[in-house]
């Protein structure tokens, strides 16, 4: 897991280096890295940090978000068959109803606001998921909604 502690302001777009050099890791092919996720700072509720990004597969990534502050995350998962893999990316947002981590009321506030500036540089993606609690975090479930997304399933895809 890598970790940058440099901060990334949502709010006036400071740092947007920070997400478009992990948006083009993940989307590239030859790069390993498949997800990165990013929580917010509470008391600042504008600046998210990147807290870790992998090379494993969803199941890393959603291990990774469950013990992090609200925030989001971009991953990428394979789907298909023997024949014909493809690469599909999800953009994920990160909202702990409960628990050490729960989101304070004026973050969750400006979310919806900062979530148009994520997805200014984490732009194309096939599927979008809010998750609330660490039972939403299904990786199962998550890779059927994004091959269901995708259109034709002709062999019975697997994710």
């Amino acid at each position: 897991l890598f970790c940058n502690m440099s901060n990334w302001n949502l709010a006036n777009r400071q740092n947007d280096n920070i997400g478009q050099e992990h948006y083009d890791a993940i989307r590239s092919d030859s790069n390993s890295e498949n997800w990165a996720f990013f929580a917010y700072d509470y008391p600042t509720k504008t600046q998210v940090t990147l807290t870790g990004s992998g090379s494993g597969d969803i199941n890393e990534f959603f291990d990774h978000v469950k013990g992090q502050n609200g925030g989001y995350g971009f991953c990428r998962v394979e789907t298909g068959d023997e024949e014909s893999r493809r690469a599909k990316f999800f953009l994920a947002a990160w909202v702990p109803e409960s628990g050490p981590n729960k989101l304070p009321i004026m973050v969750k506030g400006n979310m919806s606001v900062h979530k148009a500036s994520f997805k200014e540089i984490f732009r194309d993606f096939n599927s979008e998921f809010t998750f609330s609690t660490e039972a939403d975090l299904d990786a199962e479930a998550v890779v059927n909604t994004i091959v269901k997304a995708g259109g034709a399933n002709y062999m019975g895809q697997q994710g």
